[in-house]
């Protein structure tokens, strides 16, 4: 659709930084919450990987559409590329329906797209948001993700679910980066600890299994708790006894410059940013 709205993209931190104060002010209106400036100065400008790209809409000096990526690059044994973590898509309520959802996502993806290297923008849709990335955006969206509750006794059952996801050869974040492990495990308020391979964020009952690294085993896991862990399950998959499903995760992707559908590791370090 056509409309007389002002675009501005955004690839530099700083430049970034001169409109939080407005990105604030849409993030309340999107989201009925106020936007935490720490949160939000560690994921888009304390990032280790390097710039963000964003793409606004302003309607007068009133910012009333945002679409953003934060770097997030993710390597395997054998490969490296470029990954963009999708994040806080806004559309103000009054101007949804001017197209400004696809318009400003195709310009991020244009400045993925020219990089002329292998990429791959990723995020973690709701419901809501879920027709929209796939209809509008092309994106590949998979439901057969769950954060599955599993007791001590019953890891055997993550292990060799996670054997079909070819872990050693699929993409995920290297958390044995030091930039990268100091940055993930340090978000504001929900800091967490990587060790031997192995990223557990604790709570009072329960941890959630943040990361598995090549060297981690889920068998050297503390045997005196529960664990959270995100495992590919099917819906009519039979599930053993002390497994049980929290709740679907789901996971969706584009690609740029590739040839071949990825092959990835999904992992909650790769989400859990906003």
């Amino acid at each position: 659709m056509s409309h007389n709205f002002k675009i501005v993209d955004v690839t530099t931190k700083d430049e970034l930084s001169n409109y939080y104060d407005a990105i604030a002010e849409l993030f309340l209106e999107s989201f009925e919450k106020p936007l935490s400036k720490s949160l939000w100065q560690w994921a888009y400008i304390d990032n280790p990987f390097g710039d963000p790209i964003v793409s606004m809409a302003f309607d007068g000096e009133k910012l009333i559409g945002h679409y953003a990526v934060v770097p997030m690059n993710l390597e395997s044994e054998n490969e490296s590329i470029l990954g963009f973590l999708s994040m806080t898509t806004m559309v103000g309520v009054d101007y949804r329906k001017h197209g400004l959802f696809q318009e400003l996502a195709e310009r991020v993806y244009e400045v993925i797209n020219a990089f002329n290297q292998p990429a791959m923008v990723f995020g973690f849709p709701n419901e809501n948001s879920t027709p929209g990335f796939i209809r509008r955006l092309q994106w590949v969206i998979s439901d057969e993700y769950r954060v599955m509750q599993v007791t001590p006794l019953s890891m055997d059952f993550a292990i060799e679910k996670l054997k079909s996801v070819n872990t050693t050869g699929a993409l995920t974040l290297n958390m044995e980066n030091p930039d990268v492990q100091y940055w993930r495990t340090h978000k504001p308020s929900q800091e967490w600890n990587y060790i031997n391979g192995l990223g557990v964020k604790p709570f009072d009952d329960i941890a959630d299994i943040m990361h598995i690294g090549l060297k981690g085993r889920l068998q050297d896991l503390s045997k005196g708790q529960n664990y959270n862990i995100i495992l590919p399950i099917q819906d009519d998959e039979s599930l053993p006894e002390g497994v049980t499903t929290s709740f679907g995760y789901r996971f969706g992707y584009r690609t740029f410059n590739m040839t071949n559908e990825p092959n990835i590791f999904v992992q909650m370090s790769m989400s859990d940013i906003f």
